[in-house]
């Protein structure tokens, strides 16, 4: 009897259950129709925001990363790219030297936090040399994403080498040793603010494979269920001109996103002095590939030019992948052995041409694949092979194909 009990009682359960998030989906239909970003998803058009992330530094906000992300909902395509914080801007009338001391001059300046997200909105589409407007933007502290990380319960990174940095005065203490995590909230802030011997571009990186898994750990279908209390939770910790419907529906759409979809890239520039000088005509291109294209892929032509350096430490693997990428009808012009040796290999697309970068990590088994558009680029695609290359298992794999 006892037993009958409890199973009734469980059936209730998920009978209410049931019904309170069938209700929960119709009301963010309801509520959510007359939205413009809402609106924008059903039509297939694309959509603009910048990720804002700030610090508190000497009682003083400062925005310390950017991300400019771009989404059409029609191919499920994600446009991700990271600006620098380095990154030199200096408009008229203003004593402003990087981009990201425009969020800290308008919140201190004017005490109002939506008008200094604003004004940062609109000195990146300056930046962007006005190519593209960007409507929406969200501003998350660091309590904000660590709250996030730990209600999504956390998300699995490999850490490739080691990082350590202490920061008594900032009270910043990072210590991770290469491997495997499960980075919680406090452990994921950690990883994403360390800066390294790279500096900030290392970092820039580091947060876009962060994101990059950040987003696979969002598949997980418990997740749907938490929706409505993550938000919860958040809303009081962030700021930002969508509605709670907005971001409820902007949820439910990245659950379908797959990470075949995402497109890295960093704002196109190069080191000078304390600054990160942007290159104005690859930043052009690199957005000129982004908007009109709707997420599509362009061509580099039908014989894609290749670089392979070897960083895995293996001798002859560079060699053995030319070879193997010869077969496969592509034109390696030069190999080698690079610089440092890495764990991780990276495939970097210089095209935008995301389906050879793709294909081509499929041949090799391995490869993570970042954008770094270049408009007077002599190759294609630079491939640098780390320790997880495993060629025997490559060729085993095309073998079986044929």
């Amino acid at each position: 009897v006892l037993l009958m009990g409890a199973f009734n009682l469980k059936l209730k359960f998920e009978h209410y259950f049931l019904i309170g998030l069938a209700a929960l989906i119709i009301a963010a239909i309801y509520f959510s129709w007359t939205s413009p970003l809402t609106r924008a998803i059903r039509n297939g058009e694309r959509i603009n925001g910048l990720i804002i992330g700030t610090d508190w530094v000497d009682h003083a906000r400062h925005s310390d990363t950017l991300i400019f992300v771009s989404y059409d909902p029609r191919l499920r395509f994600l446009d991700v790219i990271s600006i620098p914080r380095d990154t030199h801007f200096s408009p008229p009338g203003y004593n402003f030297r990087r981009i990201n001391e425009v969020y800290a001059y308008h919140y201190r300046t004017r005490k109002n936090d939506r008008l200094a997200c604003r004004e940062t909105c609109a000195a990146v589409e300056l930046l962007f040399q006005e190519k593209v407007a960007i409507p929406y933007f969200v501003r998350v502290d660091y309590a904000a994403f660590k709250k996030f990380i730990d209600l999504i319960g956390g998300v699995d990174m490999e850490i490739d080498e080691p990082m350590n940095y202490d920061d008594n005065f900032g009270n910043l203490h990072i210590h991770f040793e290469p491997g495997r995590y499960r980075l919680t909230g406090q452990r994921a802030l950690e990883y994403v603010r360390y800066r390294g011997p790279a500096g900030d571009i290392g970092r820039v990186f580091r947060q876009q494979r962060f994101l990059k898994a950040m987003l696979q750990r969002w598949k997980n279908p418990w997740l749907l269920f938490r929706i409505p209390r993550i938000l919860k939770v958040i809303a009081g910790e962030i700021d930002t001109n969508l509605t709670f419907w907005d971001m409820f529906s902007g949820m439910l759409e990245l659950k379908d996103l797959q990470t075949k979809n995402i497109r890295f890239a960093q704002l196109p520039g190069v080191p000078k002095s304390r600054y990160w000088e942007v290159d104005r005509e690859n930043s052009a291109g690199l957005l000129d590939k982004i908007i009109p294209s709707s997420g599509t892929v362009v061509s580099a032509g039908p014989r894609v030019r290749i670089e392979v350096w070897n960083a895995s430490g293996k001798n002859g693997l560079a060699e053995e992948v030319s070879w193997l990428l010869r077969r496969n009808n592509y034109d390696v012009i030069e190999w080698g052995t690079f610089s440092v040796r890495q764990k991780k290999t990276l495939i970097k697309d210089l095209t935008g041409d995301l389906r050879s970068a793709q294909k081509i990590s499929d041949i090799i088994s391995c490869g993570e694949v970042v954008t770094r558009y270049d408009a007077k680029r002599l190759i294609d695609l630079s491939i640098i092979l780390g320790e997880d290359c495993r060629i025997g298992n490559a060729e085993g794999a095309q073998k079986k194909k044929r």
